[in-house]
This record gives structure tokens, sequence and C-alpha cells, in this order.
């Protein structure tokens, strides 16, 4: 293991040598003024750096979802496009993780993979790349909203610096949250560029972002395209601008639908699926978002893995400053709409994440997976906003602009300590965490438990032993020949002397269907949720082959059609029409 205080004097040193450039810049060239994206460029190395340590995380879902891409990645080799089934998880007894599981960051860690990258290595690089362009996309966004590159720079430190930001690549290794965290600021850049110039490129960008997202992690997507709604609606004028947010939700909805195998699922196979042993999971403890209990409050993961999920104490500072100025009247009016809206966005996610919300949430039980710490994204991208804004309200003089710098250095500085995990395993490698892959399902207990089926044992939810055969005769007399085995295809030769009940080891799930010398054989769950079947005696060609059901197969066309389509467009108008024009 590496001491992770060795960390922070890399931390510390290379911060130190960044601000040593820039007053050597300064001293160089006193009359240029630093350029603030190439700054920020530079800055946004910084919480990076760990991810060159060799080594495998020591907490949070690092090594889970690794266990989950080898299984993905072993159904793309075999040639599955869009896997439905994960079938090395659960003992090799399977389940369907991938019908449920987001799936944009696997497709690319795959490719890293295929590249030749580890799966340690992937998973890190993907990490700190979201990381990266978050901030970048950032910039973006608000130099394009405000016309100020200040805001920008401000809105950006403040959106990678973010608390939860980075608990979310570092700490928790959520790939789903670290992606939305990039793809967002991109969602209301392609927004903004829609409602200030109205070119149809900008339409099929927006349906595009809508569809990654939603492939990124449905729910919290859901949260945001709500807020890009409301943020379309701020932003025109309702009497002559309603058609614009129209056409802006109506491309919104298409990449939404565009996505509909990666949420539909969880309506199509309701029926099947493991009713929520523990209920909603609620955060009650609404005061531990403004305060870390570690490190006198600057350490955001406990010695036991535990992770503080605040707000982040400059990011209070500017909603209280924000409303203070307001109350003073001391925002201009052409910017005091948008504080107005960002802080409305603000307090209400933050109502949702308090005590007094609970009522409404226990209304929604289909809720019960989003998990109100998540709802740290949408405050993380309101009070970055409003950070720009006030970088844009304090610009009109040199000693207003030195209080918006050490804000700046404050944001960057009060998180030193996490930018990288606590400890890194060296002696694990991608060949260690293979050989596991079969018992880390076990590991997950019931938080996972939409992903096994309803006749599951509460009690032993997961399996822990890797069947001694995989197909068994529980009834009658015969013997088994396994002849072919694939993810998704088991073949078998049977001599059944009477008729038998088989017991094939795979989790029942609708799709899963069983031939016996090419005729249809039913199949039902048995004990523990397995696949069971009666067959007649004789010598038989058994056929066990998973299908997606019909209407999650129309749903995947769906998908891929309208991701090809908003592809092809793209290419068309950005490379094909601009050469040929």
């Amino acid at each position: 293991m590496l001491d992770p205080y060795r960390m922070v004097f890399i931390n510390i040193m290379s911060s130190l040598a960044l601000l040593g450039g820039l007053l050597f810049y300064k001293f160089i060239f006193p009359k240029k003024k630093i350029n603030l994206f190439f700054l920020l460029i530079l800055i946004s190395i910084l919480p990076i750096i760990s991810i060159f340590r060799n080594g495998d995380y020591e907490s949070g879902d690092f090594n889970i979802h690794i266990y989950r891409i080898m299984s993905f990645y072993d159904s793309l080799k075999e040639g599955i496009i869009m896997p439905s089934w994960a079938a090395e998880l659960n003992a090799t007894y399977g389940n369907p993780l991938f019908i449920f599981n987001y799936s944009l960051p696997y497709y690319i860690i795959s490719l890293f993979h295929f590249i030749g990258i580890s799966f340690i290595s992937s998973m890190k690089l993907y990490l700190g790349l979201t990381l990266y362009l978050s901030g970048i996309f950032m910039y973006l966004w608000i130099k394009e909203l405000t016309g100020n590159k200040l805001a920008a720079f401000t809105s950006a430190i403040f959106y990678i610096f973010n608390p939860y930001h980075l608990i979310d690549v570092h700490f928790r290794a959520t790939l789903g949250e670290s992606t939305i965290f990039t793809l967002v600021p991109l969602l209301f850049y392609f927004i903004t560029k829609y409602i200030k110039k109205k070119k149809f490129t900008y339409l099929a960008l927006i349906a595009l972002m809508s569809q990654l997202l939603f492939l990124a992690h449905p729910m919290i997507a859901g949260i945001f395209t709500g807020i890009a709604s409301l943020f379309v609606l701020s932003m025109i004028n309702i009497k002559k601008g309603l058609k614009s947010v129209f056409i802006t939700i109506v491309f919104m909805s298409i990449g939404i639908i565009g996505a509909i195998y990666s949420w539909v699922s969880y309506i199509l196979f309701s029926a099947y699926t493991f009713p929520n042993p523990g209920g909603i999971i609620f955060q009650d403890t609404f005061s531990k978002i403004f305060y870390s209990p570690w490190r006198y409050g600057f350490l955001f993961q406990g010695p036991n893995g535990e992770f503080a999920p605040i707000i982040g104490y400059t990011q209070v500072f500017v909603v209280v400053f924000a409303i203070f100025l307001l109350k003073k009247n001391y925002i201009s009016k052409k910017i005091n709409p948008s504080y107005l809206f960002w802080l409305l966005i603000f307090f209400l996610i933050l109502f949702f994440m308090s005590p007094y919300s609970k009522r409404i949430w226990f209304q929604f039980p289909s809720l019960s997976m989003l998990q109100s710490h998540r709802l740290l994204l949408p405050i993380a991208l309101s009070t970055s906003v409003l950070a720009g804004y006030l970088a844009i309200s304090f610009s009109d003089t040199q000693r207003k602009k030195i209080f918006i710098y050490l804000l700046i250095v404050i944001t960057i500085g009060y998180t030193i300590l996490n930018w990288g995990h606590r400890r890194l395993i060296t002696e694990i490698n991608d060949y260690t965490l293979r050989k596991n892959v079969w018992i880390s399902t076990v590991t997950e207990g019931t938080t996972a438990y939409f992903l096994n089926n309803r006749w599951a044992d509460i009690n032993n939810f997961w399996f822990s032993k890797i069947p001694n055969d995989h197909l068994e005769i529980i009834q009658g007399k015969g013997t088994v020949r396994e002849i072919k085995r694939k993810s998704t295809q088991h073949n078998y030769i049977v001599n059944a002397q009477t008729p038998i009940v088989i017991k094939e080891n795979t989790l029942y799930y609708p799709g899963w269907k069983l031939k016996s010398n090419f005729n249809d054989i039913f199949v039902y769950p048995g004990k523990r949720g397995l696949i069971y079947a009666n067959l007649p005696s004789g010598i038989q060609y058994l056929e066990l082959k998973y299908e997606d059901i019909l209407p999650y197969k129309i749903a995947k066309t769906i998908s891929i059609a309208i991701f090809s389509i908003l592809i092809i467009v793209l290419i068309y108008i950005l490379l094909i029409k601009r050469f040929t024009a």
C-alpha cells in the first residue's frame, strides 16, 4: 500500500510548482494577461495526478465496476454488441446486470482495454478524463452564456473542485455520476448556442447529449433534463420564444427516447425483479451535507470507507453571499434573473435532500434507487454557475477581482487532501481481479436487489459457490454431457433413461429459452430462482439460449437507430456539407 500522505505532499508540491510558474511568467511578462483557459487546463491536471500511481483502489466501487466491465467486455468479444446478460457474475449463475446498469462508461473503458490498456489503468484513465474534461466543458458553457472569461474560469474551478465531484471520482469511483458531471455542461452549452444562433446543428447535439446522459445514468439524467427545460424557459421571452422552448424540449425528448433501452427495462421487467428489501434509501443526516467530520472538515472520506456528502464550504459561501447581494440590490438588472433562477434550483434541490421532503419521496417508491446524496450533482452545478455570476458582479475593480481570485484559491486549497484515493494496493492487478469476478456479486449484498429475480432467497441472496455441474438431473435417471458454453448459449447432450427434471445452474429470467431436439421446452423458476425444466426420456440435444424479449429488443433497435441517425446528421452537417458548400 502507498501512504496517502505522500500523495498529499505531491499535490502540495505540484500546486506550488504551478504557482511558481505563474509568478515567474508575470515577472518575465508583467504586462501580459494570463490566458484563463490555458490556466484552467493546467490547474485541471492537479486533482488527477493521482491516476498515474500504480495500483488498485482500496475502497469504493472501483473493483465492482472492473468485475462488471470484464464480463461486459467478454460479451463484446462474443459479438454481442449490446450485452444484457452478465454470465460470469453471481458465481457463474449470471444475472441481468446489463439490462439495468448504465452502459456508456463500460463501452469507453472496454475500448481503452481493447487498445491494450489494463482494466485497472482504463478505469483510472476514464475517471481522470471525466474530471479533467468537466471543467473545460463548464468553462465553454459559462463563457458562451455570459461572455465573461473570469466568470467561466470561476465556474469551472468551482465545478472541478466541488467536494462531491472529487468524492465521486477518487473515493466512490462512480462511473455513471462522474460521466454525468462531464456531459451536463455540454448539454447546457448546446442549449445556450441554439437559443442564441437557432441552428439545427445544435438541436442535433442537444438530442445526442440527452441520449448520452441517459446512457450514463438514467435517473440523474432525468433530473438534469428537467433543470435544462426550466433553464430554456428562463432564457427566452415567453411571448416571442415559446417555439424555441418547444423545439428544444422536443429534441431533448428525442435523446431520451434514443436511450430508451437504458430506462424502459425498469418497467418491462418489473414483474420479475426482486422487490426492494430495504425500502426507500433516504439521506436522513441533513446536517452532514454542510461539514465533514474528518481532518477538521478537510477530508471527505472516513477511515472505514465512509464519505461525507457535503455541498462545499466556498460553495455555501457563494450561495449566502449571492442572497446578500440580491437583498442589497448590488446585482445588475441584466444578470439578476440568472441569480434568482440558480438560487431557486439550489434551494429546490436542497429541499428534496432535507427531511421535510420525506413525504414526497415515499409517494414515489420507484425513486428508491436515486438516493438523496446524488442530488449533490445538481447542487454542484447550481453553485458553480452562481460562482461565475458572482465573478461578473465583482470584476469592475481590481480589488474586487482579487477577492474572486482569493475565493478561487481557497476553493482549490481546501480540497487538497482529496485529490486522489487515500490508498492504492500495488499487489492487485487485472489477473488478480479476473480470478474474483465470479464471487464479486456477493459483496454487493441486496443493494442491487433489482438484478436478482423475484424468486431469490432474501436470506441467501446471491450464489457464493461455483456449481460443480452446469446442468443437473434432480429427478429421474440419465446422463449429461456439456458440449458448448457461451455467455448466452449453453448446449448439452442428455440421455434420459426416464422422464427427468433438470436444473440448469443459471438464474431464471425472461429471455432464456430451451430447445430439446429443436423443439421448445417450457422452463420455469425453481429453487432460488434457477432454471428448471421437465424432459421426456430419450437422447436429446439441448440448447439453452438467451435472447432479449421482443419489447426490449425493439427498445434496443430504437436506441441504435436514433443514435445512428444523429451521428450521420452531424457528420453530414459538420463535415460533408461544410466542405461541399
